[in-house]
């Protein structure tokens, strides 16, 4: 890793540590949680193919529907009613 640039660098440990997250969830069988953080990286990223390329990072060698081109369509097209129906309808803990 240490041959990549300080961007790519950066887009690696975060690739990793949601990775991390995503198996614990998928072995948790909480789609909804690994839905989120998906929703969540398309909301960062103003193109598509950014989003791709970000995604393919987390999801390698996992399920292969998370690494679909269907699924991250669906993801990417539809992240802002995503977003409002998993991210803000959960009620806070408080």
């Amino acid at each position: 890793m240490k041959d990549l640039k300080p961007k790519k660098q950066h887009e690696q440990l975060l690739a990793n540590a949601d990775k991390e997250k995503i198996v614990q969830h998928l072995r948790d069988g909480q789609d909804e949680a690994v839905t989120i953080i998906a929703v969540t990286l398309a909301r960062e990223c103003d193109l598509f193919v950014h989003f791709l390329r970000l995604w393919r990072l987390r999801v390698v060698g996992l399920d292969p529907q998370l690494g679909s081109e269907k699924y991250m369509q669906n993801i990417y097209v539809n992240r802002s009613t995503l977003y409002r129906e998993l991210i803000r309808a959960k009620p806070k803990a408080g």
